[in-house]
């Protein structure tokens, strides 16, 4: 071992940037170890238990020893499940075999960009993003482009927007990463809007990345599955977990479904990167969404999250539109809201502070109002930060109250 610090690290390495949301949440957990009174609205979980389901799931499978190796797609029964959900909830008709269980929704992202990317080839990824996107298609030595998305638009991707892209990235590019519900955002698109993206797509031969981590997570339209569009299914790869819709966060467990040729190649590079993904977490997995399906009971803690989360949208919304000079969107779907600030951006702060561009105003909020956002810039658009409503109704309230005192000159009154 190198002891001299004298240690060469790949160029990969070198520029791989740490989440921006991961940072935020890092920095919060050392303040509040600290002792410091903060709230985070930066977390991008629920704050809700794991269902019950889960739970016991997870408990019976250790008690029954399903704690050795699964296959690598994770286990049949699984993959059943995933299938039969995809046909009842989406009108998606998919084999089990074209069902890949990973470690989270991120891996499978990652191992399909892999899978579909070579060295030099264009990503189209509207934009603001997850910050994931960009760095996993820089890693995989893609060229992210972004495809800059407007708030006048609903921070909806446009037909137009889409074959501007195309027409204007160099070489051709491979992929379209497609995030609905989205984040920071919360855009929902309408089945109408998705009909003229797919459109463009099938035209222009575009396979499509689809993350639908928050499908069940939307407050005023129905969700649509990008995959069922006419066309897409041979199209689109579809990337979901257990993450948001069931609150189980550190379970870690993802999946992807789509095309066989796809799923057989996520398969083999999973062999060689993690294998499966816990036998543990897949079984609690398969108890929660087998639960789900069966509706009643099974699917109560799910409408409970989503009656709370459209309850504290509505609670945050009223109280953003009560602080002069701020502007946003009611988010459809997800949890966040995505805040312009900008107005703030140069203008004296409490304590002669100023901020000049949203990590600075991160920062300010955190110092001065105790309270976690996300800055805009980790997301591709400066001029705003990253509220998550993924808190009490009470801790919200004091947040947004903290936020109007700080942004007004006076977070101690």
């Amino acid at each position: 071992m190198n002891q001299g610090g004298n240690v060469r690290l790949s160029k990969i390495a070198t520029d791989a940037r740490l989440s921006g949301t991961l940072a935020i949440d890092e920095q919060f957990q050392a303040r509040r170890a600290e002792g410091h009174d903060v709230i985070s609205l930066g977390a991008g979980q629920p704050d809700f238990p794991s269902p019950p389901a889960a739970l016991k799931g997870g408990m019976e499978a250790i008690e029954s020893g399903r704690t050795r190796y699964t296959p690598v797609a994770g286990t049949p029964e699984l993959r059943a499940m995933i299938a039969r959900k995809l046909k009842e909830e989406n009108g998606l008709a998919v084999t089990a075999n074209q069902v890949v269980v990973s470690a989270g929704a991120k891996q499978a992202i990652y191992h399909a960009l892999l899978a579909l990317v070579d060295p030099g080839d264009t990503v189209l990824v509207p934009t603001p993003a997850w910050p994931s996107y960009v760095e996993m298609v820089r890693l995989v030595g893609g060229e992210p482009v972004p495809i800059p998305l407007a708030a006048a638009q609903g921070w909806r991707l446009t037909s137009e927007a889409l074959m501007k892209a195309i027409e204007s990235a160099a070489p051709r590019p491979a992929v379209l990463v497609f995030n609905h519900p989205a984040n920071p955002t919360g855009a929902v698109y309408r089945r109408e809007e998705l009909a003229r993206l797919a459109e463009i797509v099938r035209g222009e031969e575009l396979f499509v990345i689809a993350d639908e981590i928050y499908e069940h997570l939307v407050y005023d339209e129905p969700f649509t599955s990008f995959a069922t569009l006419p066309g897409m299914r041979a199209q689109t790869l579809v990337v979901n977990g257990f993450s948001k819709s069931f609150s189980m966060t550190g379970w870690r467990v993802g999946w992807a479904a789509g095309p066989a040729p796809v799923m057989r190649a996520l398969s083999a590079l999973q062999s060689h990167t993690s294998g499966n993904a816990s036998s543990v977490s897949q079984h609690a997995a398969l108890k929660a969404l087998e639960a789900e399906l069966k509706g009643g009971e099974g699917k109560e803690p799910l409408v409970r999250m989503q009656t709370a989360f459209r309850k504290r949208r509505d609670l945050v919304c009223r109280m953003l539109a009560e602080i002069p000079h701020v502007t946003f969107l009611p988010p459809g779907g997800a949890f966040y809201v995505f805040v312009d600030v900008s107005w703030y951006y140069g203008r004296p702060l409490a304590g002669g502070k100023v901020a000049l561009d949203s990590s600075a105003m991160a920062a300010y909020l955190l110092d001065s109002a105790g309270v976690a956002v996300v800055p805009g810039g980790a997301f591709g658009d400066d001029r705003a930060i990253r509220l998550s409503f993924a808190a009490s109704a009470e801790d919200l309230t004091v947040a947004l109250k903290r936020i109007r005192r700080a942004l007004e000159g006076d977070p101690a009154s």
